[in-house]
């Protein structure tokens, strides 16, 4: 038993979140303990920036916030806690400078996710965060404490106050796999089914377009969709098109309102301005 376990917090899962939770849990002077199924901290995050590391976005609160669709009214409450300047002066304070792109994306200046995560890790260790690697979770024993796996065998862990952080399940291989809602089902808890965010679309593309045009970059494009209920949206940025469809920036900023037409209709109909900006007389 741990009689100071009151003040121990366990955070399952070190990606971004997790180790957030952990900085906030450590910063209100508590020992927090952070498990990672992953031999490392972080893999998801590094992978992300493969792509430059997209850390936020400059546009205007006010429309910053209803990029959160149906959750905007919570999400606004932790924006005007913790908002995109917050998050650039976040990352300053581990020494990685930012800039906003052309987009409105903001990035490291470098470009690269490691650095950051580097200094992130070091500073949490600095603060005292302990991190447990190769710690699968299974659940909870009987009496309530944390069970987890590893190369070692089983353990059990007490703690005063535990954060879930474990990712989705769309990365199986980077350990975000989804296993956590069996047990968290098995424990009564209702848990909403997965869905795809940031995803790309199937597109039955002629052969033609597939082998010659595979992975080009489609930019500078808007694209327009309109919703069986008669919603107009328009986005400008680019996305990629692939063997099998779309997928990109632009795609993802419009993926969760794709994924509901198609899941009611079976399809839906984006319309794309190849030369945007330029009226009928110039082109």
């Amino acid at each position: 038993m741990n009689p100071h376990k009151e003040n121990c917090v366990a955070v399952i899962g070190g990606g971004p979140a997790g180790l957030m939770a952990a900085e906030t849990a450590a910063q209100a002077g508590m020992q927090v303990d952070v498990y990672e199924r992953m031999g490392s901290v972080g893999r998801k995050f590094l992978v992300a920036g493969k792509g430059g590391l997209n850390l936020t976005h400059a546009e205007p609160f006010a429309a910053f916030v209803t990029r959160f669709g149906t959750r905007q009214a919570e999400i606004r409450r932790w924006l005007e806690a913790f908002d995109a300047d917050a998050l650039r002066a976040w990352a300053t304070g581990l020494g990685v400078e930012t800039f906003v792109g052309s987009s409105g994306r903001v990035f490291p200046r470098d470009l690269k996710a490691a650095p950051l995560l580097r200094g992130w890790v070091r500073r949490l260790r600095a603060s005292g965060v302990r991190f447990h690697v190769q710690q699968r979770w299974l659940g909870w024993t009987g009496a309530g404490a944390l069970r987890f796996s590893s190369t070692e065998g089983e353990r059990e862990v007490e703690a005063g106050a535990v954060v879930l952080a474990l990712g989705g399940g769309s990365w199986s291989i980077l350990g975000s796999d989804g296993s956590w809602c069996d047990i968290l089902e098995r424990r009564g808890i209702e848990i909403a089914p997965l869905q795809a965010a940031n995803c790309g679309f199937d597109v039955n593309w002629t052969a033609f377009l597939r082998e010659r045009h595979a992975g080009a970059p489609i930019k500078p494009v808007s694209m327009q969709w309109t919703s069986a209920s008669g919603e107009v949206i328009h986005r400008q940025g680019e996305f990629v098109l692939t063997r099998d469809g779309i997928e990109g920036s632009l795609v993802y900023a419009l993926s969760a309102h794709l994924r509901e037409e198609i899941a009611r209709h079976g399809s839906t109909t984006i319309h794309l301005d190849l030369l945007p900006g330029r009226d009928l007389a110039r082109l």
